[in-house]
């Protein structure tokens, strides 16, 4: 038997903190029903939701579902070359296409990247997202909960 690390992308906290997010019963849907399991905030998660303003309610939420950051292998080359891989394939693709959709950023990247390096032997990586296009396209070795139909 294998079991899942589940990271969650940043697109979920932010619902969850947002009462009026159109996404918000699905998201602390989701962190309820999963709260037994293994749920991880990789590095740049943790970051973009301090950034945003009340920094002291989303650690009080943090604290409240059991939310910790994840740092582990971002010390790795694997993690940041794997980022650079699919950041690349992204450029050249959106270049190729003349896609006007929504820009990505490393962190983006650097999100997936993490969450399928990071959980060690014996365990499914998988992300929570309201981004599910993205990761499927980019990281399909992810098992994804995508949080709304696109």
């Amino acid at each position: 038997m294998t079991y899942e690390v589940i990271s969650l992308d940043t697109n979920v906290l932010i619902a969850a903190l947002n009462p009026s997010d159109v996404h918000h019963e699905a998201a602390v849907g989701f962190l309820e029903a999963h709260s037994g399991d293994p749920l991880v905030l990789p590095a740049a998660v943790y970051a973009e939701v301090l950034a945003v303003p009340g920094a002291r309610v989303v650690r009080r939420f943090l604290e409240a579902f059991r939310l910790r950051p994840i740092f582990s292998a971002m010390d790795s080359a694997a993690v940041w070359e794997l980022a650079a891989e699919r950041y690349a394939r992204y450029a050249q693709n959106r270049k190729r296409s003349g896609d006007g959709g929504p820009r990505r950023i490393l962190a983006d990247f650097l999100i997936g990247a993490q969450s399928l390096k990071q959980p060690g032997l014996g365990y499914t990586p998988a992300i929570a997202t309201l981004d599910g296009r993205f990761y499927a396209r980019y990281f399909p070795e992810l098992k994804l909960y995508a949080l709304r139909a696109e």
